[in-house]
């Protein structure tokens, strides 16, 4: 049975004394909100979050420099081997602390916003997430201490031996390679594991990272700073046919092997688009610049990986089968495009973080073990902006469906070796305290298609059991009928994946929206996946709609201000009837009929209104003009009806 946020809470704070007073009071937070007391949940969230803000930024200045006052004396004296050791360890550890103090934190403003949504008396306070979100414990990037905590780890390893580390020696000669799939021994790494992961991978692993020093002098004083980039950013697209072809020879060359196919062997296709480089003054890159590099992949029957590069600018001609130089390889990935009509299908992004082994020229050798985090897939057959060929080169990322992207709520640790290499390493790391979950033969492509396009995984990876991932009513949205009718379309109904015979049809960047029933089953999914005991708890229905209570108090003053424009059109109204010319007295009469219409129609409208928030399938309000409209048309009556009366009293007066 899994803990609950609070006696989580609880055992953290015992082991972690450093911080123990300082993790978010999610107790009497809690009792606020029940209390709806709007007033008192507010102080306390500010509260909570500028205790958090400053003791964040006290341990990270203090460990930030730490670590680079000891890499600024890694030319100097050495240490002595056990003191240098556990300063090292003790670094590690507030590391590894430090993280989870934040991510603790985090989760806990979360679940309290998210119970202040629960209760009308305190939806208002559902914006603090925004500012949660943009607070400065949450800015702080980690490779700015891992890479020099991985640095002070090698340069310890050189100057008293490598220790344990000995048996992982000539690692790096058998090191596996990353193109395609990969043949990694892959494990699922839980949220809360990764940067223990991570840190106990820098102990005899080096980071495949780069320190760039930033130099800047204030009088006679070195401000340097040192930034570090660690991870990188991925984003692989995979293509497929409306048959499903491209997940079938997937799956039985990742699951069943090459040896137990069975029938004709094909090929895989993949684009990587890699990040862009950086700007100038170390801005981001834009990814979707045409004159952007696409590495596209293809894979033949034999496992040989041929490599072709791209301009994103060529990309859509590229997917139309048309090549746009002389390269054979590019002259068969559009070949194979037209034939088996591919198109992108799925896409995963993620932020990884490379350790390779030293050379012996003390070098960066091959990446030996990678860590994939902030997992996340894509339908790119949603994509609804029609200059881009991908979500990754389109500037709006616009998708024409609300279910078109699935996050991985944890990481995917890759080991590049031999099974029994691998097993070598694992013993170093520590298995048993990163709670690492092994999944053979596991695959983005696979992963991606099983829960964006689940008519055409069939039959799903094996590490998705069938039991929790529920058929979705509807169908794919890579395969749509040219006729417009339901034949030529894969049959879902039922939960029973059909196939019909007649040829395979065209793609489209359109779809419908996936049920709520979807939803709930991939919740299920990730449970069963990451070994969480309330795999089986039944999920809540959707809550009932919540209205913020400033809404209906801005619809009263909206009705009181009508009843004060009404007043003073009604004073105004008796004071020209009481006059004694006949037209003063016909616009009295007439302002007096606005006033009537103004008192009407304000009522209808606040009475409508309040109707529509009681009921918990309301619609988007919509801007309704109709008032503003009757009032300007009813003033250029009165003044067209004065004005005749005006001119058709002088022409009287005149024939008199």
């Amino acid at each position: 049975m899994s803990m609950t946020f609070g006696k989580s809470l609880a055992r953290l704070r015992k082991e972690n004394p450093l911080f123990a007073n300082h993790y978010i009071n999610y107790k009497e937070l809690k009792d606020a909100v029940d209390e709806a007391d709007v007033a008192k949940v507010m102080n306390l969230l500010r509260t909570e979050l500028d205790k958090i803000n400053d003791i964040v930024e006290v341990q990270w200045e203090a460990l930030s420099g730490e670590l680079m006052a000891r890499m600024r004396k890694l030319g100097g004296e050495k240490l002595g081997a056990e003191a240098n050791a556990e300063s090292l360890e003790n670094l590690s550890q507030a590391v590894v602390w430090l993280h989870s103090f934040i991510e603790t934190n985090y989760l806990g403003f979360q679940k309290v916003v998210q119970k202040c949504v629960e209760s009308q008396e305190t939806a208002s306070s559902s914006w603090f997430l925004a500012r949660v979100e943009a607070a400065s414990f949450r800015q702080h990037r980690f490779d700015e201490l891992l890479v020099p905590l991985g640095r002070l780890y090698t340069a310890f390893r050189r100057a008293h031996g490598p220790g344990e580390r000995a048996a992982l020696h000539g690692l790096e000669d058998q090191a596996l390679p990353m193109s395609g799939d990969g043949n990694a021994q892959v494990f699922f790494v839980p949220i809360s594991q990764v940067m223990k992961a991570k840190v106990a991978l820098l102990k005899v692993l080096e980071p495949a990272a780069t320190m760039i020093k930033a130099k800047t002098n204030q009088g006679t004083r070195d401000t340097s700073r040192v930034t570090a980039e660690f991870r990188q950013k991925l984003t692989h697209v995979y293509f497929e046919s409306s048959r499903g072809d491209q997940y079938a020879e997937r799956l039985r060359r990742r699951v069943g092997g090459f040896k137990a196919t069975t029938g004709p062997v094909g090929f895989l296709l993949q684009c990587h688009v890699a990040p862009p480089p950086l700007a100038e003054a170390g801005a981001p890159g834009d990814p979707s610049d045409p004159y952007h590099e696409v590495s596209v992949e293809i894979q033949d029957e034999c496992y040989i990986v041929s490599k072709l590069t791209l301009l994103q600018k060529n990309m859509p001609a590229f997917l139309g089968g048309k090549a746009t130089g002389d390269s054979p390889v590019e002259t068969w990935a559009t070949e194979a495009i037209l034939k088996d009509q591919l198109r992108p299908a799925v896409s995963s992004s993620s932020f990884r973080s490379s350790f390779t082994a030293a050379s012996s020229a003390g070098k960066a050798g091959a990446v030996l073990v990678s860590i994939d985090e902030q997992v996340s897939f894509r339908d790119e057959a949603a994509l609804a902006d029609d200059k881009a060929w991908c979500f990754a080169a389109s500037k709006t990322g616009a998708a024409s469906t609300s279910w078109s992207q699935v996050d991985f709520p944890g990481a995917i640790l890759r080991i590049w070796l031999p099974a029994s290499s691998a097993n070598s390493l694992l013993g170093l790391l520590g298995v048993p305290d990163l709670d690492l979950k092994p999944v053979p033969g596991f695959s983005e492509a696979l992963h991606g298609t099983a829960l964006l396009h689940r008519e055409l995984a069939n039959p799903l990876p094996p590490w998705i059991p069938s039991e929790t991932l529920v058929l979705a009513a509807g169908r794919s949205t890579l395969v749509v009928s040219p006729h417009g009718d339901e034949k030529g379309l894969l049959d879902v109904a039922g939960g029973k994946s059909q196939r019909v015979d007649k040829k395979p049809t065209e793609y489209k960047k359109a779809g419908s929206l996936k049920p709520t029933e979807a939803a709930r089953s991939l919740r299920r999914t990730w449970c069963a996946m990451c070994g969480r005991g309330d795999a089986a708890a039944p999920v809540k229905d959707d809550p009932k709609l919540l209205v913020d209570c400033k809404t209906p108090m801005a619809i009263e003053r909206t009705l009181l201000r009508w009843m004060r424009s009404t007043i003073l059109l009604g004073s105004l109204s008796s004071l020209l009837m009481s006059g004694s010319s006949f037209d003063m007295q016909l616009n009295g009469v007439l302002l007096g009929l606005v006033c009537l219409i103004f008192t009407i129609f304000p009522l209808m409208s606040y009475v409508k209104r309040s109707r529509e928030l009681s009921n918990p399938k309301a619609k988007q309000p919509k801007v309704d003009r109709t008032m503003p409209r009757i009032l300007a048309l009813s003033f250029s009556v009165v003044l067209f009806s004065t004005v005749c009366v005006n001119v058709f009293a002088g022409d009287s007066s005149q024939d008199s």
